[in-house]
């Protein structure tokens, strides 16, 4: 590396240090022709790595809604059908005694008007 007489001195001290590692990568890269000197792989061979992420959709191909916004009808009528045994018979013997306490409150409110 050149360095001029008249350069700082932190330059002409820093001056052997600076392409260094560059140099190194260079001298020992596989040398290609197909591909440009710039866009070569300096790393070697990559490998695989549980959990890195190497493709990805994006946001607006991944349709997160729509298959749920197909199947939610089939699937409320199949989680109703298959829990209605469950709680129906709690709820028509609710209904029952509400109207009956209905009634017998009415009839012990008004016994005396008769």
């Amino acid at each position: 590396i050149l360095v001029f007489e008249g350069s700082p001195p932190l330059l002409r001290r820093a001056s052997p240090l600076l392409f260094r590692a560059g140099a190194t990568v260079r001298a020992g890269a596989p040398k290609r022709a197909d591909v440009d000197y710039s866009m070569q792989k300096w790393w070697g061979a990559f490998k695989h790595q549980d959990g890195l992420v190497t493709q990805h959709l994006s946001p607006f191909e991944q349709q997160a809604i729509m298959p749920w916004i197909r199947t939610w009808p089939q699937r409320l009528y199949d989680k109703f059908t298959a829990s209605v045994f469950d709680w129906a018979p709690a709820l028509v013997l609710m209904y029952g005694i509400v109207e009956w306490s209905e009634w017998k409150h009415h009839d012990i409110a008004h016994h005396h008007r008769d």
